[in-house]
């Protein structure tokens, strides 16, 4: 029968080499989008995107490492394997040749109005007529609305978009709920403004095709995050 100190010396070795091995894993290449939105710094993540990344590459048994990207270097560098996971998003927001996980992040896109013009009842209301959007991104439910009468006055990033609607530029801003939240927090919002839901979805992680973290890996991750209850705590960070 095996003594007991040989038997914890045993299982001591085995966890240090269970921690070497993780050690030498290569790191979580988690992209992020950069355009100052939600962070003070353009150069840092977001709160729930940082938390997002530690925590994914946490239960992966990596070290992280953030790839910030303007939006439209972003599908170029999963494609190429420049990136193994990119979160908060949907197939028809960024088209690409990656994999998807399961949907797990709810996301309110909304429409922001001026209070100086009376605000649409419906999406029908806004034929015609300016709205904030962010260049390369695509916006399926009001292209499918408004068709040929969707008229979209492109900003380079969300940040610029909302200070070209601040500016009066435009009387209508499509933007998602947290960014509001976070304004408004920021006293930026002018007194009177008029917010329409547009789309309620929950978003999924686009993994590269060239990374060896698999779908399955990350969805087993995400499990692991919802079980635990840490995604309920990131999630209130957006």
């Amino acid at each position: 029968m095996m003594k007991p100190l040989l038997l914890a010396m045993l299982f001591a070795m085995l966890l240090a080499v269970t921690a070497a091995q993780a050690a030498d894993k290569a790191p979580l290449r988690y992209v992020v989008k950069t355009d100052g939105l939600l962070s003070t710094d353009p150069q840092q993540p977001s709160g729930f995107q940082q938390k997002m990344g530690a925590a994914l590459a946490h239960q992966l048994g990596r070290p992280v490492r953030y790839v910030l990207l303007p939006r439209t270097r972003i599908m170029a560098a999963l494609e190429g394997g420049g990136g193994d996971l990119l979160c908060s998003y949907l197939p028809t927001w960024m088209p690409g040749d990656v994999d998807w996980t399961r949907a797990f992040i709810p996301v309110s896109e909304v429409l922001l109005t001026m209070p100086r013009v009376t605000p649409p009842a419906s999406l029908a209301d806004l034929r015609g007529k300016r709205l904030g959007t962010v260049l390369g991104f695509r916006y399926p439910t009001l292209e499918q609305a408004l068709g040929k009468d969707f008229v979209r006055d492109d900003a380079p990033n969300s940040a610029l978009s909302f200070r070209k609607w601040a500016a009066g530029r435009f009387d209508h801003l499509v933007t998602t709920r947290n960014v509001i939240t976070q304004h408004a927090a920021d006293g930026a919002l002018p007194p009177g403004y008029h917010v329409m839901p547009i789309l309620e979805v929950k978003t999924m992680c686009a993994v590269s095709r060239k990374s060896d973290i698999t779908v399955a890996e990350v969805n087993a991750a995400i499990n692991a995050l919802e079980k635990n209850g840490a995604l309920t705590a990131i999630l209130k960070l957006r």
